[in-house]
């Protein structure tokens, strides 16, 4: 209804009608000014019902500890679960892993295991992965043979040690009893022992997933603290051998130091890596197995029974070779799971031939050793799950050579960023620091000087004020934004957060006083007034440039006095308040980089418009309270002031501060401007990411770890990187401020009114 009445109403101002309804304006307008006080006390009365009514939600409710943890068992087995399927794990049964105590020197004595000291004899821990998980020799039944509940997970690259601790999490929650631990499994890519504290990474993780968490109880500590504190989770560390190696032994050390007794611990790391790291010390009272390579009698079983019965003759040459050959390269290759899945992605539902491993050139062997098939292995795997259709509604397509450049960018941002989570606020920091600012001034000028042009177009003013007040107004927004987005993004190394907290009227039920409240009150009082008189005093400038009169740099300086006062005092109270109307966002709405994401849009364009609203609102009674209170002249100059005059740079400095901020200091901004804007137009991803991340998912390439994508092996993404994967051991300093509001942007308001864009008039 709102772009039906503006397209009627555009073509009048800006055609040969304007100058008749500048005198002839339209009746709201003119009854507006011959009533005042009344049209403004109902606008705003109106306005605030409204504002009211958006926030007018039922407030999340914390719950007890014990209850909470029933929750978090069951959004954890349920986010597991879907990935089991995405993944293909139980298709068409648990890819056939085996275990055994390791050989390997890296264990602690038996005596710390078992927690007794005349208790010296070692626990058989060999087993076999159970497709229902309750078999004598199933992970779940090993772990609970070890006495300390503390067990190292050792394997070859791909070997299925992720898989393994999946398995175990999904078997401990469907035998989980109230009061028991919670299994989560972590990534410990994203950990720095020398930053955080086992306890308080493990928090901050599961806040990241789960926004409920991050409410604060009565004691000051959030709730996910306190289900670490109180024994209601049990920590499944993945990937130690992630971490550079400076770092695996600080988080080795931090384990054992941090765990107290009896706390149970499950981690996994590749066995070399392992060895390496546990010198003089090892993991307190942790037992160790490692995983077996696969057995050829399981890897024929497993390939032949996934490929359709027209199919399986085609594994028999590589059967052959795996039998006669068993030390060879296809043989070596195929040991592990995640090769055998590779050639199971390339060959079942395929044309092509797996015979190709075995083709020979000249005489030689195509693929004459073992990182060469593993390496062909890994570049079959785009093209062939891009080369069939999936089912769905979803009809967009991208060829596997789309993909293979888009995932390659994927990985290489991964690896400048060092860490294995794939989160869709970070895609931006790639891009250098000094083009986001200028990307970001664009986006912002353009948005703000549109909004500029359409008030003062439908303020009755001729086209060529219309658009030169939008230029002038959208350059210096633009550049004000530009630059504090650049003052931001160092601040907090480059990592916006998305906001994981909604404005609600009765905000927070719990937790202490609102100790943010003084620090936005301040934040609002001081950079309205800054901004105010940085862009009065610029366009004054361009004001005497343009008319040559020294009095425009006069009406300037008064504007800027005026509407600082105005619009630090609006901007103190709307970014003080929002401390007191913030509560988390439900759980269910951001289990998943999808949900988090649309969540996360939701909650900025909201917070927008009810403080864009709510500051307009402000700045309108502001101003018609100061213009009551000054002088009607002042230094020659006429104070004027007319509700349209209010109400237009109300909305000016309301919604378009609030829209500018949202798209320059949110990370929902961030990802609009960079990930679907700027990276997909110089072709480094597509235009749809979000479906491309979520296609990616479905087609095995990705998979989901709570708010994060991870590729579905480090192998794979190395393999698609293109720089080398080792790192050098490297600090990754933490983000130290994460904006989860917004920050006002004032307009370039005036105290009077005059043919270009209401200056104070002689």
């Amino acid at each position: 209804m709102a772009a039906a009445v503006l397209g009627m109403w555009l073509p009048i101002y800006f055609g040969p009608l304007g100058e008749w309804m500048k005198e002839n304006p339209p009746p709201f307008i003119a009854w507006m000014e011959q009533h005042t006080t009344f049209a403004v006390v109902l606008f705003m009365a109106a306005t605030a019902l409204a504002v009211l009514g958006s926030m007018a939600r039922q407030p999340n409710e914390p719950q007890p500890v014990a209850e909470l943890a029933g929750t978090l068992a069951t959004a954890v087995a349920e986010q597991w679960r879907r990935e089991e399927t995405a993944l293909q794990l139980q298709a068409p049964w648990p890819m056939p892993l085996r275990w055994e105590n390791t050989a390997r020197p890296v264990a602690d004595h038996w005596e710390a295991i078992n927690g007794a000291q005349n208790q010296v004899e070692p626990v058989d821990l060999s087993g076999r992965l159970d497709a229902d998980g309750r078999a004598d020799d199933s992970i779940v039944a090993v772990f609970h043979r070890v006495a300390s509940r503390r067990l190292v997970i050792l394997g070859a690259p791909g070997a299925g040690k992720t898989v393994l601790a999946l398995n175990l999490v999904l078997h401990l929650l469907d035998r989980r009893q109230e009061g028991e631990r919670v299994p989560v499994l972590l990534s410990m890519g994203s950990w720095d022992p020398a930053q955080e504290t086992l306890h308080s990474w493990m928090a901050r993780r599961l806040a990241e997933d789960d926004p409920a968490l991050r409410t604060r109880s009565g004691s000051g500590a959030t709730l996910g603290q306190e289900l670490i504190t109180s024994g209601q989770v049990l920590p499944v560390l993945d990937g130690l051998d992630e971490m550079p190696p400076q770092a695996r032994l600080e988080a080795l050390a931090a384990l054992s130091r941090q765990l107290g007794r009896g706390e149970p611990l499950v981690l996994t790391c590749r066995a070399d890596e392992y060895q390496r790291t546990v010198g003089s010390t090892v993991l307190t009272a942790a037992a160790v197995v490692e995983l077996c390579p696969l057995d050829p009698a399981d890897l024929q079983t497993y390939l032949r029974v996934s490929t359709a019965p027209a199919r399986t003759g085609c594994w028999d040459p590589l059967f052959a070779e795996v039998e006669s050959t068993p030390g060879g390269p296809v043989a070596q290759a195929l040991s592990t799971p995640l090769m055998a899945w590779l050639a199971r992605a390339a060959y079942a539902d395929t044309a092509s031939e797996p015979a190709e491993l075995l083709a020979e050139q000249g005489g030689v062997r195509r693929f004459a050793d073992r990182t060469a098939v593993e390496e062909h292995l890994l570049e079959r795997l785009i093209p062939a799950v891009y080369s069939r259709d999936l089912p769905g509604e979803d009809t967009r397509r991208w060829s596997g050579e789309e993909a293979h450049r888009s995932l390659s960018f994927l990985a290489w941002h991964l690896y400048k960023f060092r860490t294995p989570d794939l989160a869709w606020w970070q895609l931006g920091t790639t891009v250098p620091l000094a083009s986001c600012m200028v990307l970001v001034g664009i986006a912002t000028g353009l948005v703000y000087g549109l909004l500029s042009c359409l008030v003062h177009g439908l303020g009755g003013f001729g086209l060529m004020d219309v658009l030169v007040s939008g230029l002038l107004n959208g350059s210096l927004t633009g550049l004000s934004l530009g630059l504090a987005h650049g003052v931001v993004a160092r601040f907090i190394d480059g990592a916006f957060q998305p906001s994981r907290v909604r404005l609600s009227l009765r905000g927070r039920q719990t937790g202490r006083a609102r100790p943010r409240f003084l620090p936005r009150f301040m934040a609002g009082f001081v950079v309205g007034p800054i901004v105010q008189v940085t862009g009065n005093l610029l366009a004054g400038v361009v004001n005497v440039a343009a008319y040559q009169e020294p009095f425009w740099l006069l009406a300037r300086v008064l504007n800027a006095g005026f509407w600082g006062l105005v619009v630090g005092v609006g901007g103190a109270l709307v970014l003080g308040s929002t401390a007191w109307f913030e509560e988390p966002i439900d759980t269910q709405e951001a289990t998943s980089p999808t949900g988090l994401l649309n969540t996360n849009r939701a909650t900025v364009l909201g917070q927008a418009l009810v403080l864009g609203v709510v500051f307009g609102l402000l700045i309108l009674l502001g101003s018609w309270i100061m213009a009551g209170l000054l002088p009607r002249h002042m230094w020659g100059a006429t104070v004027v002031w007319t509700p349209a005059v209010g109400l237009r740079y109300g909305i000016l400095s309301g919604l378009g501060s609030a829209l500018g901020a949202a798209l320059a200091l949110t990370a929902w901004g961030r990802w609009m401007i960079l990930a679907r804007g700027w990276l997909p137009l110089t072709g480094r991803l597509p235009w749809a990411v979000s479906a491309f991340l979520e296609d990616a998912h479905r087609r095995g390439v990705l998979r989901r770890n709570g708010a994060f994508y991870q590729f579905r092996h480090t192998r794979l993404q190395h393999h698609l990187a293109p720089v080398p994967p080792p790192l050098p051991p490297q600090r990754r300093s933490r983000p130290r401020v994460r904006l989860s509001g917004l920050l006002g942007r004032q307009d370039h308001g005036r105290v009077g009114e005059s043919d270009s864009d209401g200056e104070m008039s002689r």
